[in-house]
């Protein structure tokens, strides 16, 4: 890892850029004193100007720079003589980490920034999905898919629907496609295994149209419309290359869904190192048959000979060529003459096998930690005990309608019965916190907004469960997305259990969170990089510069509110506003002295702390306000005692000055038991 001065990092690899003060100094020449012998004589006249000096020479011109890209990290997998290194890079493919992830052929980075790939230097072949897919390191948590159920033979590229929780995979050697939960962990077999009347290499969706393109080993692009729908059943449309010299061996494979336009490679034999090839199709999406490109580059000066992958970003198209040892990049390939056109960029690298490309963009709050009260998203509760199964969940719009059940996590074979908290991460997967059965644990659901009225599934989803886990009464559970962790408040070992958001089974937690009291939730700050931990003593805990250390140097600020709270459960914090909202539930037996707080410039809060709002009283109907959600204006609250139980929502909750004290909130609706609330966006 390539280090700035003056910088420091943090144990995940992430850069903090420290201030240096600049001290400048001054030169003051010295001035010639006159004599102080005798009188001076008097100046003389001024003479005349010069004439214009001859203008110099022209000096050497510069060299010509490397094209600009946009921000952007790339990373990039070799093939050769044993490398599972995963090489990070900038956009001038200057190298920022290096890693071991185990596997050696197609990757790509998922929303939550997982890095998920093909394996198949070691037999049984498998899917590796790894966590913090920039900034890991070698020894890093991460899972597999693999064993004889799986029906992997030499995996490939890979394509992610995040949208349905599906994995699928090119399996060279197999004449098929697989295709996998994406939560899913061990030898498990494939949801659906789609014939192909030649070896896919590489895969790509379009999840607008909810098209898959396929590129095959004998030179044919298969195209699967509706895919997600009936997971392949369709027979594909087919279509190949007219021009001269056509298609033999399809690779590489990208599409541009704005223009409708596919990028292709071509390897050609894989033991000719000047053979290869790389067209665009236009009409990709209706394309079928013979069809001619609209760009084909080829010839001696491209040094294409094995372009084993590319990715497209934009215009510009990074092509990792294996057999000449290089990553080539075109610039605005669409606008291209084609021909025997050298790249515009070529970086040399040893044997690269595949590329993914990630543009750099502003930090981004968590999945479920929406700030634009304007993002369409609905309510996700969970109810325990509830009115049948131990294990449902609900969905409610914004507006608090009638809640609908969406999905049942109890199930018999895993004892994932008694759920608590739930949230869900960047792929719309949920993090469901259990611990009425024999073993508590963690259940992790692929795409949950996707699978309703349906329920928890060994093969598309995974437990985190064990007694290494030391796991025992888990409530909230937090994710931090950026740092690839599962935060997870236990209140059986009195701390805070921290694990990959990427582990699966009997695992033991990363580190262990000793805090001031018994936690109940936690809430992550990626802004200031500060975890807060509400207790059920009624004080916050603080953990700032948290992905340094993961809290091993101890809390760092205590927070003490006055009045004095006597039992914290919910805790969210407001970046724009720097405030931390709080619920307190009092006596769990009392069922009239709930409230919600408020607490301005939380991030340097510490000690005795006068809150700024505080909501409690007989109007409230705050009795076991066990959890609370917030999307930038308005606070929902699962409201546990009250009649059985509610879903309250206070409009404009920190901007309305009349919610103070004992005043009704906005809206309410009658729930089951709710023991969290989650706001759940359009995945």
């Amino acid at each position: 890892m390539e280090i700035l001065d003056n910088n420091s990092q943090n144990r995940f690899g992430y850069t903090s850029f420290h201030r240096t003060a600049l001290a400048g100094a001054v030169l003051i020449a010295a001035m010639g004193l006159a004599a102080c012998d005798g009188d001076d004589g008097r100046d003389g006249a001024s003479g005349a100007a010069g004439a214009p000096g001859t203008n110099g020479s022209n000096g050497l011109d510069g060299q010509n720079g490397t094209p600009a890209f946009a921000p952007a990290t790339i990373l990039v997998a070799s093939n050769g003589g044993g490398d599972t290194n995963v090489r990070v890079r900038n956009e001038s493919l200057g190298l920022l980490n290096t890693y071991s992830s185990g596997a050696n052929e197609g990757l790509l980075v998922d929303q939550a920034g997982h890095l998920v790939q093909a394996q198949d230097a070691v037999m049984p072949a498998s899917i590796v999905t790894a966590c913090n897919a920039v900034s890991r390191n070698s020894g890093d948590a991460s899972r597999e898919l693999s064993g004889a159920s799986t029906g992997l033979v030499t995996p490939k590229g890979i394509a992610k629907i995040d949208s349905a929780g599906l994995v699928v995979v090119a399996n060279v050697g197999g004449n098929n496609l697989l295709i996998f939960g994406a939560a899913a962990a061990g030898d498990q077999a494939p949801l659906a295994t789609v014939s192909l009347g030649a070896n896919a290499w590489d895969i790509v969706y379009d999840d607008t149209k909810d098209r898959l393109f396929v590129a095959q080993t004998n030179g044919s692009v298969a195209v699967f419309d509706d895919f997600s729908t009936d997971l392949g059943a369709m027979a594909p449309r087919i279509f190949t290359s007219s021009t001269a010299g056509a298609t033999t061996n399809l690779h590489g494979i990208a599409y541009d869904p704005a223009g409708d336009r596919l990028v292709v490679s071509d390897v050609g034999s894989a033991a000719d190192a000047t053979d290869g090839r790389l067209y665009v199709f236009a009409n990709a999406s209706t394309a079928t048959g013979s069809v001619t490109p609209s760009v084909t580059i080829f010839g001696p000066n491209t040094r294409l000979g094995n372009p084993v992958d590319l990715e497209l970003v934009g215009s510009d198209v990074r092509i990792a060529e294996k057999s000449n040892d290089a990553i080539l990049v075109y610039r605005n390939i669409f606008e291209s003459a084609g021909g025997d056109l050298p790249a515009d960029v070529a970086f040399a690298t040893t044997k690269p096998e595949s590329i993914a490309v990630l543009l750099n963009s502003e930090p981004v709050s968590g999945a479920t930690d929406i700030t634009d009260s304007t993002t369409a998203y609905s309510l996700l509760t969970t109810s325990n005990p509830g009115a049948g199964p131990a294990g449902l969940l609900f969905k409610t719009s914004r507006n608090v309608g009638t809640p609908v059940q969406t999905f049942n996590a109890a199930s018999a074979a895993t004892g994932l019965t008694g759920i608590e908290n739930v949230v869900l991460d960047r792929n719309g997967d949920a993090y469901i916190a259990y611990n009425a059965g024999a073993t508590p644990g963690i259940a992790v659901v692929s795409a949950l907004n996707g699978r309703s009225g349906g329920g928890f599934d060994v093969s598309r989803d995974r437990t985190i469960s064990g007694a290494n886990t030391t796991l025992v009464t888990p409530k909230g559970v937090e994710i931090a997305d950026d740092l690839g962790l599962i935060l997870v408040s236990d209140t059986g070992v009195s701390g805070v259990l921290i694990f990959s958001s990427c582990a699966a089974g009997d695992v033991a937690p990363l580190a262990t969170l000793p805090g001031t009291g018994t936690p109940w939730d936690s809430d992550y700050d990626p802004l200031n990089d500060t975890l807060y931990v509400a207790q059920t003593n009624g004080s916050v805990d603080a953990y700032d510069n948290f992905s340094f250390d993961l809290g091993s140097n101890g809390v760092s600020r205590t927070i003490t509110l006055i009045p004095a709270a006597t039992n914290l459960h919910g805790v969210r914090y407001d970046q724009r506003s720097d405030t931390l909202i709080l619920s307190d539930v009092g006596l769990a037996a009392d069922a009239a002295d709930g409230a919600l707080l408020a607490l301005e410039f939380a991030s340097t809060a510490s000690g005795a702390t006068a809150v700024t709002k505080r909501v409690a009283g007989p109007l409230t109907g705050l009795g076991n306000p066990v959890d609370i959600a917030f999307d930038g204006a308005d606070l929902y609250v699962a409201e546990k005692a009250n009649a059985g139980g509610a879903i309250q929502v206070w409009r404009n909750f920190l901007t309305d000055t009349s919610l103070t004290g004992s005043v009704a909130p906005s809206s309410s609706v009658a729930t089951v038991n709710p023991e969290s609330i989650v706001l759940m966006r359009k995945f």
